[in-house]
């Protein structure tokens, strides 16, 4: 019975009235937000620049210190950051439709001013459009552009030093005295994860044989070599189970240089990679432009016959950029048109730095350095050695 006359007191409450006996209706309580969603969806550039005055003015007159509760405070100032955003990025379309609209203007006019001219030659020639300039596109500057001048840029027009490169260990390689055959083995103390790298090796280098390190030096390994007609020899060595430097030593009278190894990507990781035919490569050098870099690619040279197989359309290149050398290896196929090809690698793929070059053998003691890598070179990122 309680909660029935309770209903009926609630239902029975007069309803205030005005004079004349109408029932007066409750204001409507528009929040703020209802009235700054109108302002973005139909206001003009006049209401928006007002709304962001009103913001501003609460900002600088602080009214979160009246609420006492943090949270509140902290939603109260996000919600108006919000807000601000906002306006200011509708602000912002709008000024940009205010540019496209007057750029069309301009072009139509242009386009008017033309055909009235042209309707006025009696040649029917066309003219050049009025009041526009030809802006060349803008070239992005890349540090390989802004490298620093070298003395020891090879120039092939100076006949001194290409003689004194051409004359080198290599000379008999390229004059075709001979065809290479490589050595390659390990560091004495290793693990099973450095062959399948030397896998991948046997599969690029023709002519390559490996040979367990077993417990011997280096020094009766040249020897050896030497006696059973190598022309190199490859040692890699691992660390934490990955291939991480690559020593290559030309016989019989050198030079020695060493290589440290990055991102070793095998031929099973690549997507869509095919395999090699065994054929003798074709090889490209990219931006080899010092003497030292000049140095490099020959020694690089020698590792692969002189006589490319050109129907197995295999390429290896070499490409030298802030002197890290990357290698890839690729089979391409001409289109019908043969202006370009398609490419599909065969994998590995990875990246090599020079860490020193020696004169003569391998010899950590008194061997003679003819270039050696320091920590300080890396400073100068426009100064580059290759």
């Amino acid at each position: 019975m309680g909660k029935k006359l309770r209903e009926k007191t609630k239902k029975d409450k007069p309803r205030p009235r005005n004079k004349d006996g109408t029932i007066i209706k409750k204001k409507q309580i528009i929040k703020p937000e209802t009235k700054f969603n109108k302002v973005l969806k139909s206001g003009t550039e006049n209401d928006l620049q007002n709304e962001m005055e009103k913001l501003n003015e609460l900002n600088r007159l602080n009214p979160t210190k009246n609420t006492k509760n943090k949270q509140k405070r902290r939603e109260l100032v996000l919600q108006r950051r919000h807000m601000k955003k906002r306006l200011m990025s509708k602000l912002r379309r709008l000024h940009q439709g205010r540019k496209e609209a007057l750029n069309k203007d301009d072009e139509n006019e242009n386009e008017n001013e033309e055909s009235e001219n042209e309707d006025d030659d009696d040649d029917g020639e066309k003219k050049d459009k009025k009041n526009k300039k030809y802006t060349p596109k803008q070239v992005s500057k890349t540090i390989d552009m802004m490298r620093e001048k070298d003395e020891t840029m090879f120039d092939e027009n100076d006949q001194e030093i290409k003689e004194a490169l051409e004359n080198d260990e290599y000379k008999n390689y390229f004059n075709n005295e001979y065809s290479p055959q490589i050595l390659i083995t390990t560091s004495i103390a290793h693990t099973g994860g450095i062959f399948k790298f030397i896998k991948e090796l046997k599969n690029f280098i023709p002519n390559s044989y490996f040979y367990y390190r077993k417990k011997f030096d280096l020094g009766t390994i040249m020897k050896k070599s030497i006696e059973k007609g190598f022309t190199d020899i490859i040692v890699v060595t691992e660390r934490l189970r990955k291939p991480y430097k690559l020593l290559l030593i030309h016989l019989p009278n050198g030079p020695t240089m060493e290589f440290k190894l990055f991102n070793v990507i095998y031929q099973e990781e690549i997507k869509g990679h095919g395999t090699s035919a065994g054929h003798n490569p074709e090889l490209m050098f990219r931006n080899f432009k010092t003497t030292l870099g000049f140095r490099v690619q020959r020694a690089l040279n020698a590792l692969f016959p002189k006589d490319e197989e050109l129907k197995g359309r295999e390429l290896i290149t070499f490409q030298n950029q802030r002197d890290y050398i990357f290698f890839r290896y690729y089979r391409y196929i001409f289109t019908e048109d043969f202006k370009s090809a398609n490419l599909q690698e065969l994998g590995p793929r990875f990246a090599m730095r020079l860490l020193y070059v020696q004169k003569g053998l391998f010899d950590p003691e008194k061997g003679d350095y003819e270039w050696l890598y320091k920590d300080k070179m890396g400073v100068r990122r426009r100064k580059f050695y290759l």
